[in-house]
This record gives structure tokens, C-alpha cells and sequence, in this order.
């Protein structure tokens, strides 16, 4: 199966802005930022904020305030476009961030029109290899110390500002990889943990994003993880972005009592409930699996005997939710770990938006020890599923409510499901 070209997620604004936070920062740094949905900078916990503005040929244009103002976050990963309208084109800031240098966030200006422009920040903090012009902002009230760099039309200029954490010297910027170069390296970063071709187009960018916040996290404390990644309190969300930073490489080893805690108060709220929530069992089986990656055997091996003792699991809602519960979503959706050590492989039925489409997932973790790949293919109304199993040999599958008479413990094959 060809590896998938990334996809787009966008979002167009008006002057009734729908509000979005990006998360910058590179796998494993010390620092972290956010870039708004107008393109605004945010760092250092927010005590610095970077506006931008940009000089065309009828005015002074203010992002913040614009109505054609469009941004993209190009596959779900922290590489963010924003463009601004402008007479004869757009405006294009891209913003993204490297280790180089100690770490910095890069911002790069594009002038897609046909006359020059000049772009102004407001603050005197931004790096850059060109001086910039001596005059300062003309015809626009701007805080002082304020910077403002010509750029030609169909010409770039390259920016960068560096958060308190960051140390060392800057050299050009002209040496720093690029937001493509960026791009292909995060996607190669967020698919190490398996991926997804799906009818619903957006999911995959949707994951990408929650994964890649997971990176840039990683290295912090989780009582420093923002809210709009995990929730404070939230221990299904903890163990659920622990268990995604410890499939994408990283080594959550640190995080072991905290893992413990999460799962010890998770048991605890379901034991006499008469239903498990879908998310809960899957924060349990997310447990078990940290807890073998830690060497913590009869920790895993505690929480699978509570585990069988609690009641039936619920099948995950038909809408994909908000937060890390995505990623949970989309891969229990395609590959379900079972209490009795098999794998259910859409356990939960196909769903409607997914029906008379083709779809396909690689390398999707079902065991500490097993991975599976397959596609599904339409014959008329029964799906045709191709399937592969990375791992030792005995893992057994089914597919659950699609089809509850299947089964096999074949590392490959294929099967018309019924």
C-alpha cells in the first residue's frame, strides 16, 4: 500500500472569527508557543505576543481585524499558513519551529501579489538577516520599537523569534530547514505510532495534530500540558496522550506513578458502574501497555485482572470527540484490543460515512507486542478485508458486530466479511 500525500485541514475566517490555537514547538524541547487563527505569535506563557502587519498598495492591512483572512495547517502538523487579502494577491505568513540555534519559532513572509509590500511587527524582539528600514512604521499607530521589512512582490523574507527558553547564538536564517523540509519530517514523526487512509478526510489531519502536540509536550510536566490538550483532572486523557508519546518514541518512564495514580482513580469511578465507558476501556488497555513499556509487568497484569472484573464496555460514539479521545476514537474504530487477548478489527460496525468507500490503516498498534495493517475493498455491499498482522505469530482476529462469525490467526490473508 503507497504511503498517503498529506492532507489539508483549513479553516476560513471572517470578521466572525471561529477562535483556534496551534501549538508550536519542536519533539521534546523545553519551550512551547501558539499561534492564533489570525497569525498572532504567543510565547513564554503568554507574556509575549507578535503581531503582524502588512503595508499594500491601498492601506495598512491588520490581520487581526481582516475579514479575508484564510489559514491552513498543512496535514495537521505544526507548519501553520495564514494569508491575508491584499490588492493583486495575498499576503502569506507561515510559521513553524526548529531546534537550530537553541530553539526558535521561524516565520516566514511571502509576498503573493503582484506589488511590493511591507510587512511590520510589533516588536522589536523579531530576528532577522536583513536591517530593517530606518523610517518605522509610517501611516499606522504601532507600539514602540516596532520593525517594518520591504519585500518585493513574489519575494520571501524570513523571520524568527526566540522564546526565554531557548539559548545559544543565531546564525542565518537562511540555513534553517524549510516548512516543507518541517512538514515531511512530522508527518514521518506522527505516523511512526500507524495511520490511516479514511472517507472522512479530515480525521487523519485531526489525529496528526493531537500527536504532534504530544511531541511538543512530551519533555514538559503534565501539570504544564495546556487545557486544549488534556483537561486538568482529565486521567483517561492523561494516560490516552501518555500512551501516544510512548507509540511515537518517546519515554514516558518518568511519568510511571503518574500512570499508576491515573489508573488507580479510573478503576475506582467504574468499578460498580453497569457499563464501562468506551474510552475508559481503552485508558485501560493504554495503561497495561505503558506499563509493560516501563517493565512494570504486574502493574500491567493488575490492571488487566481488574480490568476482566469490571462491567461490559460501550461502543465509541458515532461523533469523533474533541480532544486526545480522537485518536483513541479513530484507533479503536480500526483495531479494538479485546479483554480476552484477541483483536477486533471494525469491532463497532463500519460506519455510515465510511460504507461503499475503500479505506485502509498501517501499523496500528493491538498489543504490546503486535501490530496490524489492512484495507478494506467494496464488493457490492459486503466489505472485502485484506489484512496483515506484524508481530509474533497467535495473535487472533475478528471483526466483531461487522461480523461476529469471522475469525482467524493467519499473520495474513484476506476475507469477505459478511
Amino acid at each position: 500500500m503507497n504511503q498517503p500525500q498529506g492532507l489539508v485541514s483549513s479553516i476560513t475566517l471572517s470578521s466572525n472569527v471561529r477562535p483556534a490555537t496551534h501549538h508550536l514547538g519542536v519533539r521534546g524541547g523545553s519551550f512551547a508557543a501558539t499561534i492564533n487563527e489570525r497569525g498572532a505569535i504567543t510565547m513564554d506563557a503568554g507574556e509575549r505576543v507578535v503581531n503582524w502587519f502588512v503595508a499594500a498598495d491601498d492601506r495598512w492591512h491588520t490581520p487581526a481585524i481582516e475579514q479575508g483572512v484564510r489559514q491552513q495547517r498543512r496535514a495537521g502538523v505544526p507548519v501553520v499558513e495564514t494569508r491575508v487579502r491584499i490588492p493583486g494577491g495575498d499576503a502569506v505568513q507561515r510559521v513553524w519551529s526548529v531546534p537550530d540555534f537553541g530553539g526558535l519559532i521561524v516565520m516566514e513572509i511571502t509576498n503573493d501579489s503582484t506589488l511590493p509590500i511591507a510587512v511590520a511587527f510589533d516588536s522589536p524582539e523579531v530576528i532577522c538577516d536583513r536591517t530593517p528600514s530606518p523610517l518605522g512604521p509610517q501611516g499606522i499607530e504601532l507600539p514602540q520599537g516596532s520593525v517594518v521589512f520591504p519585500i518585493g512582490h513574489t519575494s520571501s523574507l524570513r523571520f524568527a523569534l526566540r522564546p526565554s527558553a531557548s539559548q545559544g547564538a543565531v546564525g542565518s536564517l537562511a540555513t534553517l530547514p524549510g516548512h516543507e523540509q518541517l512538514q515531511r519530517g512530522w508527518l514521518a514523526s506522527v505516523e511512526r505510532a500507524g495511520y490511516a487512509v479514511l472517507p472522512d478526510k479530515a480525521l487523519p489531519s485531526i489525529v496528526n495534530r493531537l500527536r504532534s502536540d504530544a511531541l511538543v509536550y512530551s519533555a514538559h510536566d503534565i501539570e504544564d500540558w495546556p487545557e486544549d490538550f488534556v483537561a486538568r483532572g482529565d486521567d483517561v486523557a492523561v494516560v490516552l496522550a501518555l500512551h501516544q508519546m510512548m507509540l511515537l518514541g518517546e519515554d514516558v518512564s518518568r511519568h510511571v506513578e503518574a500512570i499508576a495514580e491515573c489508573t488507580e482513580r479510573i478503576l475506582s469511578r467504574v468499578r460498580k458502574s453497569q457499563e464501562t465507558p468506551w474510552d475508559v476501556e481503552r485508558a485501560l488497555y493504554c495503561a497495561r501497555h505503558l506499563f509493560v513499556a516501563c517493565d512494570e509487568e504486574r502493574a500491567a497484569r493488575d490492571v488487566a485482572r481488574a480490568q476482566g472484573q469490571l462491567a461490559d464496555a460501550t461502543s465509541p460514539p458515532n461523533v469523533v470527540p474533541k480532544d486526545v479521545r480522537a485518536v483513541a476514537w479513530m484507533e479503536e474504530m480500526l483495531v479494538s484490543p479485546r479483554r480476552d487477548g484477541s483483536v477486533g478489527l471494525v469491532q463497532h460496525g463500519i460506519p455510515t460515512l465510511w460504507r461503499g468507500v475503500n479505506f485502509e490503516c498501517h501499523r496500528i498498534v493491538a498489543s504490546p507486542e503486535h501490530t496490524v495493517s489492512y484495507g478494506v475493498r467494496w464488493h457490492g455491499s459486503r466489505p472485502a478485508l485484506l489484512w496483515e498482522v506484524g508481530g509474533p505469530f497467535g495473535l487472533r482476529l475478528g471483526a466483531g458486530v461487522t461480523d461476529p462469525a469471522w475469525s482467524t490467526t493467519d499473520p495474513a490473508g484476506d476475507a469477505l466479511l459478511s
